[in-house]
């Protein structure tokens, strides 16, 4: 089983290269041409014409989970997040026999999306899929954007009676602000419109003259949003402490009226699935690859709320459906590019 073999491959982020290896004498092995590209992303191709281009990722966050099947249940470390998806686009991509498929892992998806940005400008897609967890009756349409803020702050050490405060509550202090700016700003908005906030890590560390403390804020940002008031807030709000910043990922949501999502639709509807569209909290190589400018939509097995779970798991007959699902619309896709050709 693909699948099964995929997770026997533990690939936390920065260690991808087992399971990489795996996939190209797997691809090669079954009819497509597949490589390793410059910064270890997984590069698979079959056949000629206007190009699919489809792109998951072969990293996960770090935990082992044993794998097993369990009924018609697989367990395993990216069994949902996101090696079933992954799966589900190579087992699906050997069914169809036209035109151009290009399928990605994508390294680094779960860090800084390096393997996702190492390929913009590389092909020529006229559609894009990118594989996460979605259900396999199921679209997701959008993701919130991502910045991430890198707090220090350094006091020197006093005695505990002191009514000054020391750099923990001043840390404290900062994080309720921004918080507060969230909650105010989100009054009334969808879930979907709202600026999140979460606590990444915290660290603190002391010696005999100084205190300090290190703290990571994870924001998700919604459509719209600009970015430079955040930003202003922050800095007039951070006193002495040391404050940067990660590259900035804006959300994206995709237009429903495309021939990419009606695809989708009618081959869901096909298979006994009712469709649904999902906005999701998160953010996924969708928010970089919409720089194509071309359909793009997200859709794989799995149930997302198992992501980054101990208990990851994915149910084998949805991921059936889904490969059906999938196979369905590359072929539909095809017959509509030479239709129009």
């Amino acid at each position: 089983m693909l699948l099964k073999d995929m997770l026997e491959c533990y690939s936390p982020t920065g260690y991808e290269s087992e399971l990489v290896d795996f996939l190209i004498k797997w691809a090669n092995k079954n009819g497509l041409k597949a490589y390793r590209d410059n910064v270890g992303n997984f590069i698979a191709k079959k056949g000629k014409g206007k190009e699919i281009l489809m792109v998951s990722h072969v990293d996960t966050v770090p935990g082992k989970i044993p794998v097993r099947i369990e009924g018609n249940k697989l367990f395993g470390r990216g069994a949902v997040d996101a090696k079933g998806p992954l799966a589900c686009f190579l087992e699906s991509s050997l069914k169809v026999s036209k035109g151009k498929i290009i399928i990605v892992g994508a390294v680094d998806e779960e860090g800084d999306s390096k393997g996702a940005n190492n390929i913009l400008n590389k092909f020529n897609p006229k559609y894009i899929i990118v594989g996460e967890p979605s259900g396999w009756s199921n679209i997701n349409i959008g993701y919130k954007g991502r910045l991430n803020i890198f707090y220090t702050y350094k006091t020197i050490k006093e005695h505990i009676s002191s009514p000054n405060l020391n750099c923990y509550e001043e840390t404290i202090e900062f994080y309720n602000k921004i918080k507060n700016y969230c909650i105010k700003f989100n009054s009334g908005k969808k879930l979907f419109e709202q600026l999140g906030i979460k606590i990444v890590s915290i660290n603190t560390n002391n010696d005999d003259f100084e205190d300090k403390i290190t703290m990571q804020i994870n924001l998700r940002i919604p459509l719209g949003f600009e970015i430079q008031d955040i930003n202003k807030f922050i800095e007039d709000n951070k006193k002495d402490a040391i404050v940067s910043y990660s590259s900035y990922e804006e959300a994206v949501k995709v237009n429903k009226n495309n021939i990419l999502v009606s695809t989708f639709i009618g081959a869901i509807r096909s298979a006994g699935g009712v469709p649904k569209f999902k906005l999701k909290m998160g953010t996924s190589d969708m928010n970089i690859l919409k720089r194509y400018m071309v359909p793009i939509l997200t859709y794989g097995p799995g149930n997302s709320t198992l992501d980054h779970k101990p208990n990851e798991h994915i149910n084998l007959d949805d991921y059936a459906k889904s490969v059906n699902v999938l196979k369905n619309v590359l072929e539909k896709i095809q017959e509509k590019n030479e239709s129009i050709h």
